[in-house]
């Protein structure tokens, strides 16, 4: 059985805001610190005064109190008491009062009024109610004839009295400075925890809205630190989201514009032959076969995009000459290259290293990528196929920790891709005619499986393109560490 916790309870029944929660506990640090504040200056002031003198101090003080009594009884009055005291010899490690460093006293007549002191505007005054309790009497015939209050001053000001602290502290003045203190402290805590508070409520509202389906919530980023990186993640998560929604929604559409032509010339082509209007002949059977060949093509690639997305599609990894591979995609593209009049050109180094990977998914990315340019390049057009070994340091300080690419790159002259289509070529679906027309050919699938398949690979692809000069596509393969392609 659970223990019942009341402040748990409490927070459940009456949950408390951020900004509720900063400022208590602002205004609980400030009235502790200032508590402690006063409270550890009043019992330094009370040891004081309550005779917690250094020994130095009471053996000074006795002293001064036995040679004032026996003044007072020589001269019978304290007319040149200023003088005496400035002079009088106090022995070898006493030096008079107004050479003493750090010393504040006060000399004081019977009835409490001061006739010698340290700070000369004070003579003339009367004791403090609370300067008795640290004063010696001075004894002459029997009698007190006045007092002497001497003291080390150990306050950061030289010269200022306890006796004037301890009114201080109980004056008026510092409680209505205390007050002042602690208000202007808890409107600082406030307004920092209003600023620390706001973002976090923005934050919220917007999380909601996200959460309701509002995809366009975002986040005004004018914090600094922490809550504006808070902000921007936040706000590029929803980018993400929106962006993430807006493929998903053009997925659907694209794939039932890509299903909707060849189910519709499927379907025409049956209804005619069933009533009658066309005869069963190979001449209009064949049309239905194409479609249904493009049919079985997308939902294939659409089967390899979902398992290379999801990291499930399997790979026969093994050593692949990377070489081999485009001589084959040469031979195999090039009566298409000859069909449009455009030049397929092989440019490969003397030797390659091997790669690991899988040479039948190496050998579709490369197709994917050959078809996209001999749709783009136009006729007289060429297309290069070429392939070199790059080493990348991955370690400054350890040369040796270095890994080995081939870098396979397809150009082509065709009329470019445009900027702002370049960062979306590799999106499904993604083609740059806006009427989504099937004249050119493709789904709009091959470039995003490539990129797919070529990071499962543990490569990278990228693409340049300029206006009316054409396109290049690279992408990379590990090579096989040299002290594994023996056994391999």
């Amino acid at each position: 059985m659970k223990k019942f916790n009341p402040l748990k309870a409490l927070r459940r029944r009456f949950p408390i805001r951020l900004f509720w929660q900063l400022v208590i506990a602002f205004t609980i640090i400030i009235f502790l610190m200032t508590s402690a504040i006063y409270f550890i200056t009043r019992s330094i002031v009370r040891s004081y005064e309550h005779g917690e003198s250094s020994p130095r101090e009471t053996t000074i003080r006795d002293f001064w109190a036995d040679r004032l009594g026996a003044y007072y009884e020589q001269e019978g009055n304290w007319e040149d008491i200023e003088e005496m005291l400035s002079t009088y010899p106090t022995g070898p490690d006493w030096t008079p009062w107004p050479q003493e460093p750090l010393v504040d006293y006060v000399v004081a007549a019977a009835d409490g009024t001061i006739i010698a002191a340290n700070h000369q505007e004070r003579i003339g005054d009367a004791l403090w109610p609370a300067e008795y309790q640290l004063t010696n009497p001075i004894i002459a015939d029997g009698e007190t004839i006045g007092y002497v209050h001497l003291f080390e001053n150990k306050f950061p000001t030289p010269g200022v009295p306890i006796p004037v602290i301890m009114d201080a502290l109980a004056s008026q003045r510092f409680t209505l400075g205390l007050i002042i203190t602690v208000a202007l402290s808890l409107a600082a805590g406030v307004i920092v925890s209003r600023t620390i508070s706001r973002p976090l409520a923005n934050l919220t509202t917007a999380t909601r809205a996200l959460a309701a389906g509002d995809l366009s919530a975002r986040v005004p980023v004018t914090e600094r630190g922490e809550t504006k990186e808070l902000s921007v993640a936040f706000n590029a998560m929803a980018d993400a989201l929106a962006r993430a929604d807006e493929l998903r929604r053009n997925m659907t559409a694209d794939t039932a514009h890509e299903l909707r032509t060849p189910l519709s010339v499927i379907r025409g082509k049956l209804e005619g032959i069933i009533d009658g209007v066309y005869p069963a002949t190979p001449e209009h059977l064949e049309p239905v076969l194409t479609e249904v060949e493009l049919l079985t093509h997308l939902v294939e690639d659409l089967r390899l995009l979902a398992l290379a997305e999801a990291g499930q599609l399997y790979l026969d990894r093994r050593p692949t000459d990377i070489g081999d591979l485009l001589r084959d995609a040469q031979v195999n593209f090039d009566a298409q290259a000859e069909d449009k009049a455009i030049t397929l050109i092989l440019n490969l180094p003397a030797t390659l290293p091997k790669v690991t990977g899988d040479w039948r998914r190496i050998a579709q990315i490369l197709s994917n990528l050959i078809s996209n340019a001999l749709r783009h390049t136009p006729e007289g057009g060429t297309i290069t196929l070429a392939a070199e070994a790059l080493e990348e340091t991955t370690s400054k300080a350890d040369e040796a920790a270095s890994q080995e690419w081939v870098e396979v790159t397809i150009s082509d002259s065709g009329a470019g891709i445009p900027p702002e289509d370049l960062p979306h070529i590799f999106e499904r679906f993604w083609r740059g005619e806006k009427s989504r027309s099937r004249a050119s050919g493709g789904s709009g699938l091959g470039l995003s499986i490539a990129k797919h398949m070529v990071e499962l690979h543990g490569g990278t692809i990228s693409a340049e393109s300029e206006l009316d000069k054409g396109s290049t596509f690279r992408f990379t393969l590990p090579v096989i560490p040299e002290d594994n392609t023996d056994k391999a």
